[in-house]
Formats: structure tokens, C-alpha cells, sequence
């Protein structure tokens, strides 16, 4: 019987010294290092920092001074320089997703494929349905283009224009061909594709008039001071039109952000500075 159990414990001994290392106690592992993105919390804002990119949507066409592009074809602007702070703040890149038409850019915003929008963005109900909107950054007005011959000046060119012989443009996919229907119901309201066709149509009487923003409507007149003789501008004080950044209705976390971003801006002179730099230093265009 001794003899027996001595054999097992020589046999159960020479089993332990031949058992694999990894069977041994390992040392605990290294603790990965934090990431920036971990003192966040999982929302909106989470997303967008893991993914290390901003998704931009912005209309695809050129709106000088707001987004333009330059000699190198890079784009330049009020917007393209709002969007990249944005992203610079966030500590993340942009990435931009450019879109055919400006409703097309909410259409981006809506369905998920951009986190923002920064497009010259008009705050309209319509879109406040699929969309939300931050505050505003900036208020322009409706105005009209005339075509002195045309239409003669009057007290208000808004009434004098809504004719059934009166013909009214406006830029299709934005805001303005809604409010050209809205505000000239008789009138024959015809859309258009490309601004400076528009404005050509006007001096050379092939429409009375162009309902535009007043930024644009400024930038137009500054660069064609010689069709000023043809063409004088309406600004409507009482039809503002405000504009805004859009995101998905369901990032309340990155829109509360964007409101204090504002705020902040506003507040230590950086609207200002980036205001002045596109729409009163000369810019080369």
C-alpha cells in the first residue's frame, strides 16, 4: 500500500513540472491609455469625437462671401472659416458634404449623413420640421434687385411687383422661391440656377425684379457698381431672414454646445473679427 501511494506522488509530481507556462499566474495588463473622448459622455458630441471627423453639410454652388472658391479651388468664407472653429474647438477634422440645392443640405442633416449644417442656412418652418436650428448668427433681409425701367421706385416695391405682368426671380432649392410666392402671388415668379444669370436677366429687362438676401444683394452691387445705373436694391427691414447652423433633431447635446459656441464668439470679439474679415475688408475674389 506504501509502495503504491509513493508511486502516485512521484507520478503527480513529474505531471506539475511538465505543465505548460501559460497555465502559470500572468503579471496583470498595462491599463490602456484614456481617451480624450472618455471624459465625454455617450452622446452626440461622444459620437463625433471617436469618429475624429465633423460631418459638414454645405451647398455645393458658390456663395461669395459666405463660401467661394478660391484661386487654388480651396474653399474660402464666412461659413468654411465658421465650420472649421467649430471643428478646431471640438478637437476634431471636418469633413465636408457638399449638397445640389440648400434644401438638399437639410436633407443631409435629417437623414444622418452630416452632423452639421453651415451653409447659409435661411430658418424657415418648413425645415424646422425635420431639423432643429441653433440661434441665429446672423439676420439678413429679404431685397429686391429692380430694374429701374421696369419697375419705376415706388413707396413699396413689394406691392408694385405683385402683378400678374410682373416677373419676379428667385434662386431655386433655397428659401427665396418660397418667399417669392409667398409675396407676390400674382406675379410670375421664375426660378433660377445660377445667381449671376439671374441678375443679368434683370439688368437687361428680362425680369423686373430678383427677391435675394441683403448680404448678397451687398456683395452684388460692391463687385457691378457699373449696373447700378440699371439696377437699385429694396431692402425689406420689416422681412428678416435669420441664419442658422442645423442638426439632427436628436443632438440636443451638440445644439446646446453650438448655442454656447455663439455666446462665446459674440462675446470675446470673434464674431466680429471673422464678420469684418469677409464682408468689410477687401477680400480677393
Amino acid at each position: 500500500m506504501l509502495k503504491s501511494l509513493a508511486s502516485a506522488l512521484v507520478l503527480l509530481l513529474a505531471l506539475g513540472s511538465s505543465a505548460p507556462a501559460a497555465a502559470q499566474i500572468e503579471a496583470p495588463a498595462e491599463p490602456a491609455a484614456a481617451s480624450p473622448c472618455d471624459r465625454l459622455p455617450p452622446t452626440d458630441l461622444r459620437r463625433i469625437c471617436d469618429r475624429g471627423r465633423l460631418r459638414v453639410a454645405r451647398y455645393g454652388g458658390q456663395r461669395p462671401p459666405f463660401f467661394f472658391q478660391g484661386e487654388d479651388d480651396d474653399w474660402l468664407g464666412f461659413d468654411v472659416d465658421l465650420a472649421r472653429d467649430i471643428a478646431r474647438r471640438l478637437g476634431v477634422e471636418v469633413e465636408e458634404k457638399l449638397a445640389a440645392s440648400f434644401d438638399e443640405v437639410v436633407d443631409l442633416v435629417a437623414e444622418g449623413s452630416a452632423d452639421l449644417a453651415v451653409s447659409k442656412l435661411s430658418i424657415t418652418l418648413e425645415r424646422s420640421q425635420r431639423v432643429r436650428f441653433s440661434k441665429p448668427y446672423m439676420t439678413v433681409y429679404q431685397t429686391l434687385l429692380i430694374n429701374r425701367l421696369a419697375a419705376p421706385k415706388q413707396e413699396d416695391p413689394f406691392e408694385f411687383l405683385d402683378q400678374a405682368a410682373m416677373r419676379v426671380g428667385a434662386l431655386e432649392g433655397s428659401s427665396y422661391i418660397g418667399y417669392a410666392r409667398s409675396e407676390f402671388p400674382a406675379a410670375k415668379v421664375q426660378p433660377h440656377t445660377d445667381f449671376a444669370r439671374m441678375l443679368l436677366d434683370v439688368t437687361e429687362n428680362r425680369l423686373d425684379a430678383a427677391l435675394v438676401d441683403s448680404a448678397r444683394a451687398n456683395t452684388w452691387r460692391r463687385d457691378n457698381p457699373e449696373r447700378l445705373i440699371q439696377v437699385r436694391a429694396f431692402v425689406a427691414r420689416d422681412r428678416k431672414d435669420q441664419l442658422a447652423f442645423a442638426v439632427s433633431w436628436q443632438d440636443t447635446h451638440l445644439l446646446a454646445w453650438l448655442d454656447l459656441y455663439l455666446d462665446s464668439i459674440r462675446d470675446d470679439g470673434a464674431a466680429d473679427r471673422l464678420y469684418d474679415k469677409w464682408f468689410i475688408e477687401p477680400v480677393g475674389r
